[in-house]
């Protein structure tokens, strides 16, 4: 395997859309697999997908899902994202691509009002946590042999601002 050293403006990092299906196969169709009914799902609009270009050849993939629950606590009303994968091309590694791709995601899901986003890895990818951890992810929990990692984007629920109705405090509290 030869790995190509790139210019990082010869990167392109875009939303996919139906037509991107096939190539998203020739990339990583081994990785895809293991997301479930990836093909359908993705046609259907349930995953957020985006994609790495080198010039007319796609070199890396983010795919990831929101998971909005039913409000019935605190925990289910935040919003929230799954990220199944982030997958480059081996040639093409070394060059930031996967950083590239994850700051892109990070910045949508902010300006979505995403409040963290969670990723679950079998404990024995070291690769892939480190890279997770150093990208601001951090353990939150470990299941059998997987290992799930968080970056909350929001780290006040929320509340962007506030302003009180009376510049005297003691008409707000009476």
């Amino acid at each position: 395997m030869r790995e190509i050293q790139i210019d990082d403006s010869d990167i392109s990092i875009k939303e996919a859309n139906k037509e991107d299906l096939i190539d998203l196969n020739l990339c990583a169709k081994e990785f895809l697999q293991l997301i479930e009914d990836f093909n359908i799902n993705f046609i259907n609009h349930k995953y957020f997908t985006l994609t790495a270009y080198y010039k007319k050849l796609l070199v890396g993939i983010l795919v990831a899902e929101e998971k909005n629950n039913t409000v019935d606590s605190l925990e289910k009303i935040v919003p929230k994202t799954n990220l199944y994968l982030i997958y480059v091309n081996p040639n093409f590694r070394k060059n930031h691509i996967g950083k590239k791709i994850l700051i892109n995601y990070l910045s949508v899901q902010k300006k979505k009002g995403i409040a963290s986003i969670f990723v679950e890895l079998p404990h024995k990818y070291k690769k892939g946590i480190q890279f997770f951890q150093h990208n601001k992810f951090h353990q939150i929990n470990k299941v059998k042999d997987k290992i799930i990692l968080e970056i909350n984007l929001w780290n006040d629920f929320g509340i962007r601002s506030s302003e009180f109705i009376s510049n005297n405090l003691s008409d707000v509290f009476n």
